[in-house]
């Protein structure tokens, strides 16, 4: 993995880069807004990817890793979209570019087609785009922009050491993957505590709650963009739930390939790792 900022004329951007810097096939990977989450979670997938051919760049949404916060009300998932696309825009691609997109990676992903219809080479959905949250939690859309902040502050992950953490996320301590972990977080005193701030994840939490995804389903339709989107099925109330909106979802979007993952929970990309970037290559490569 490589690690540099970017600067753009909408602010400097962290990246996290994998495979070759001159490819023209492009992936970009947005990560979800967990409390250790930074681009560099997609790091344990994307192997089979590099393999293939493809230039993967996960840029550190704001105010995750070592990208800066925005303003609260910049957290619009719509200017979200609006946002990356221009970090895209600065990445120089050749070509047609592919979003690989992880929960509310994923909100902003179906935003950024709805806005650019027809532009990208293919779309895929981790366990995300298919469904708004309003409906799944609709109590938490009424919350006010505080009450989020204040949830966030109370949930604030904080662990003594790199153990903890690894027992916290429950991953072994000696996983590779607890390098990528630990970016997400940050000393303070003589624990660890996640790098995104309440305010930044309050705000980014409260806009998701009032995004609308299913509002971009008819424009992803109608482009015909390739679409593959994989769901969770653990716990089995997810099953439940991601059968019943993946089939909404193709429905909406009928070229849309919708597969329900089994043993895999919300947390896709690190539960099936390497297994999910050969699906992707895999599926792309067709």
């Amino acid at each position: 993995m490589r690690t540099r900022t970017m600067t753009t004329d909408a602010g400097d951007v962290a990246l996290r880069e994998w495979g070759d810097e001159t490819g023209a096939r492009l992936v970009v990977a947005l990560h979800s807004m967990g409390p250790v989450s930074t681009g560099a979670l997609f790091g344990c997938a994307v192997g089979p990817l590099v393999d293939a051919g493809y230039r993967v760049v996960a840029p550190d949404l704001p105010g995750y890793g070592m990208t800066p916060a925005l303003r609260a009300e910049e957290y619009d998932v719509a200017l979200l979209a609006d946002l990356v696309w221009q970090w895209v825009d600065a990445l120089g691609a050749t070509g047609p570019v592919t979003l690989l997109a992880h929960s509310w990676g994923g909100a902003i992903a179906m935003h950024m087609q709805s806005r650019s219809p027809g532009v990208l080479a293919a779309l895929v959905l981790v366990d995300s785009g298919h469904l708004d949250y309003a409906d799944v939690n609709g109590a938490d859309a009424d919350l006010s922009l505080d009450d989020w902040v204040a949830r966030a502050r109370e949930r604030r992950l904080e662990v003594a050491d790199r153990q903890a953490l690894a027992e916290a996320v429950e991953v072994d301590a000696d996983d590779p993957l607890m390098d990528d972990l630990l970016l997400g977080m940050v000393e303070d005193d003589d624990h660890l505590v996640s790098r995104v701030t309440p305010e930044a994840q309050g705000a980014a939490l409260f806009h998701l709650a009032r995004a609308r995804q299913s509002a971009t389903w008819p424009a992803l339709g109608a482009a015909g963009t390739p679409t593959l989107l994989l769901l969770a099925t653990e716990p089995e109330s997810a099953r439940e739930q991601n059968e019943r909106a993946g089939q909404a979802f193709r429905d909406a979007v009928p070229q849309a390939d919708v597969r329900l993952v089994e043993g895999a929970t919300h947390s896709l990309v690190t539960d099936l790792r390497a297994e999910l970037g050969r699906t992707v290559a895999e599926w792309l490569g067709r």
